[in-house]
Order: structure tokens, then C-alpha cells, then sequence
């Protein structure tokens, strides 16, 4: 009797154990409302932004920061305008732009970072589930998905008004001055609209980093974020 009572106890904790272990994430669904799942993934989105603004809208922060993964370096041009200017002896108009454009692109902060957060509080979420439970950026993922027309108009401003006032313009137009000079060929490119992109693609890719630290690393996290578990 006794040993038939300690199989039964046995069994019971087993099964009490593999019920409470959450392996689909079903426990979470039903410990947060909507509501505090909402939360968990604005507030995600916000610090990511905070964090991705204090990284790029600093000096150095697109032309350097991370080992410059997020430079502003026209890659589609290295190629043809780019190898052009060098072999003519104008490599310095090349490092100019470069630097002018990420200096610019640095000095977008103040007129961008709300943007950045305004689009999150007017987003609209289909699924919480789906973004809490998701792979490590996907609450990024369906901000850019959803928000990107207004968040590519948003930076669009602050880009077209500095696009003279950090000599982009200028050295732009001498740029393209030395091209034809020298090949006789029309190069089109959107110079204007390659820098809001790239700014954009580059301000979402860091949002992104610290969507991972947030659903990794509990003091990435604020008290709104308890949606995302352990």
C-alpha cells in the first residue's frame, strides 16, 4: 500500500510539472489582458527607438558608431561615380559627401525621435500574441511594415531642409560636374531620397538590436514589459 501510494505521488508531480512547464507560450497569453500586452510592445518599441536615437543622433553616430555598420557610404556608387572621381584625382569630393551626408544624417535627432514615437502611438496591433511570441525583432518588423510611409515622410523634412545647409547640395553638384566631364554619361540617382532611406533602414536596424536585448535581458526592460516573461 505504501509503495503504491509513493508511484501515485510520483505520478501526480510529473504531470503537475509538464501542465505548468509553458512550451507555446499559452501561459502568457492567459496571465496578461490585451491591454497590458499592448503596453509591453509600445513600450518595446520606444526605448528601442530612445536607444536606437542615442546611438545615431550623435556625433560620430552614423558616420561611426559600431564599427560603422551604419554609415551613410552610397555603396550603389562605388562603382561608377565614385571609381570615376578617384581616378581623376577627386577622391577628397568622394570623402567629402560621405561626411557631410552622415553629418547631416547626426543631426536629425531633435525632428526625428518623436516622429519615431508618435508613429508608435498611433499604431494599431492585430495580433499581440503574434509579436510577443514572435522571433527577436518582430514587433520592429511590423512597426516598419505598418509605419513606414509616415515615418520615411518624417525624416524627409529635416533631411531636405540641411541638404544645403551641411554642402550636400553643393558637393553633389560639383560631383556630377566632374562625372560628365569625364564620361559623357547622365547618372541617375535620387540623392535626396537614397540618404532618407538609408536613415531609415539604419534607425530600424538598431531598433531591432534592442528588441532582442529587450526580450533577453530583463534590465533592458521597463516595468510595462512583464508581458514578455522571463
Amino acid at each position: 500500500m505504501k509503495k503504491l501510494k509513493i508511484v501515485c505521488l510520483a505520478v501526480f508531480a510529473a504531470v503537475a510539472f509538464f501542465s505548468c512547464k509553458d512550451e507555446t507560450g499559452e501561459y502568457v497569453e492567459q496571465l496578461f489582458t490585451n491591454n497590458q500586452k499592448e503596453a509591453a510592445i509600445k513600450a518595446c518599441l520606444k526605448v528601442s527607438a530612445d536607444t536606437a536615437s542615442a546611438h545615431l543622433f550623435v556625433p560620430n553616430g552614423f558616420y561611426a558608431y559600431n564599427d560603422s555598420i551604419y554609415q551613410i557610404d552610397f555603396e550603389p556608387l562605388q562603382s561608377t561615380l565614385f571609381a570615376v572621381l578617384d581616378e581623376h584625382g577627386y577622391g577628397n569630393l568622394v570623402d567629402s559627401l560621405v561626411l557631410y551626408v552622415n553629418r547631416l544624417a547626426e543631426s536629425c535627432g531633435s525632428q526625428v525621435t518623436p516622429s519615431l514615437k508618435a508613429a508608435v502611438d498611433s499604431m494599431k496591433i492585430l495580433d499581440y500574441d503574434a509579436l510577443i511570441n514572435g522571433k527577436e525583432d518582430a514587433i520592429t518588423r511590423y512597426y516598419e511594415m505598418y509605419e513606414y510611409k509616415f515615418l520615411k515622410s518624417a525624416i524627409q523634412v529635416p533631411v531636405s531642409v540641411r541638404m544645403d545647409l551641411y554642402n550636400v547640395n553643393g558637393t553633389w553638384a560639383l560631383m556630377m560636374n566632374k562625372y560628365i566631364q569625364y564620361t559623357n554619361v547622365p547618372l541617375n540617382f535620387d540623392i535626396q531620397n537614397y540618404i532618407v532611406e538609408t536613415m531609415l533602414y539604419d534607425i530600424l536596424e538598431e531598433m531591432g538590436r534592442e528588441e532582442y536585448n529587450i526580450r533577453t535581458l530583463l534590465d533592458h526592460r521597463t516595468e510595462d514589459m512583464d508581458a514578455f516573461g522571463e
